[in-house]
């Protein structure tokens, strides 16, 4: 991989990293595990003057706080968290997620916060045209959307592809964010913006610094599923993810949480599906129903060449699966309680 030339700036902590990352301002880039940034950077998807590496910053081990909320930090790597004992005991949702990433190459140098930060991708963005196309795209400052020509300047329908942000929303996690004005929480869901030009919410400056994970619910269950052309080792087709919760009579659904990533511009709440099934009785004729109205409900973008209706097909299959599991997985019957992989 040859690249450009650039400034490499090495800080000891994230309040420098952010201080930096301020000072520099467009013209610069955190790199984490650099899977998604030094590829972008090959093709000159991207050409910052400076890149600011977080190499020189030790990740500290997830830790369980005294309110049973799990703390990861940010730098983690996805083949660590995988692996953990405590993530898989306490979220094996996320644990499962970070296993479906690509490979494990990619796994041992990826960072759960880099895979949140990840860039929207995009046929056409993701590759270096000199030999095809001259003018740029929307997205790189252009006056052009090659796959939707009829898009005005201010939409483009990137996807955003992340394996952990559907899990953690599910989950109902958060993020802890550094800057320039100290550190902040929210939702992992309120870090997307739903456009594919500027996908994450975060301000100059800002830098995750780690994702809390609340303690589960009594008779929680979860359901995690990843649709792809080989079953890994590349971005998906279609990401589910579903965290629900039952009621004492092991049937009834009290709350749930359902959602779809990998189909548009961020991760999608299927709120519409999620109303009709609490307060359900979850039998088989009623999760096929639910799982029904979940592909319904979605408006997948078509993407890297699979159709609208091929993705609602698969997600109406797969939701089907993913709902029975985390039934389940609420009543203790489940074969995976505690999160084995499920390759």
């Amino acid at each position: 991989m040859i690249l450009y030339d650039f400034d490499l700036e090495r800080p000891n902590t994230l309040e420098e990293a952010s201080a930096l990352l301020r000072d520099k301002g467009a013209d610069a880039r955190v790199l984490a595990g650099g899977t998604d940034l030094l590829p972008n950077m090959r093709v000159e998807v991207v050409r910052p003057a400076t890149v600011v590496s977080l190499g020189a910053i030790t990740p500290r081990d997830p830790v369980r706080e005294t309110d049973g909320t799990v703390r990861i930090d940010a730098l983690t790597r996805l083949a660590t968290l995988e692996g953990s004992d405590l993530i898989r005991a306490a979220c094996p949702m996320l644990a499962e997620a970070a296993h479906r990433v690509a490979g494990n190459q990619i796994r041992q140098m990826g960072t759960l916060g880099g895979n949140l930060c990840q860039e929207t991708r995009c046929l056409y963005y993701n590759q270096k045209h000199d030999y095809q196309f001259k003018a740029p795209c929307y997205k790189r400052g252009g006056e052009v959307c090659y796959p939707y020509p009829n898009n005005d300047r201010d939409t483009c329908w990137s996807v955003y592809m992340s394996d952990t942000a559907p899990a953690l929303i599910a989950l109902g996690a958060e993020v802890e964010i550094v800057g320039p004005g100290g550190t902040r929480r929210q939702p992992v869901e309120q870090l997307f913006t739903g456009s594919g030009l500027t996908p994450h919410a975060l301000g100059a400056g800002e830098i995750l610094s780690a994702v809390l994970v609340p303690p589960a619910e009594p008779r929680f269950g979860w359901g995690y599923h990843k649709s792809s052309r080989r079953g890994g080792l590349e971005f998906g087709m279609a990401v589910m993810a579903v965290g629900l919760t039952l009621d004492g009579d092991g049937a009834t659904c009290r709350g749930a949480r359902m959602v779809i990533g990998a189909v548009r511009e961020k991760p999608i709440r299927l709120t519409a599906t999620e109303q009709a099934m609490t307060g359900a009785k979850l039998d088989e004729a009623k999760i096929a129903e639910l799982a029904a109205a979940a592909a319904k409900e979605i408006n997948p973008l078509p993407h890297h060449g699979f159709t609208k209706s091929y993705i609602r097909d698969n997600i109406k299959i797969h939701m089907r699966r993913v709902l029975s599991e985390a039934t389940a997985r609420a009543r203790g019957t489940g074969t995976a309680e505690n999160g084995g992989h499920h390759d």
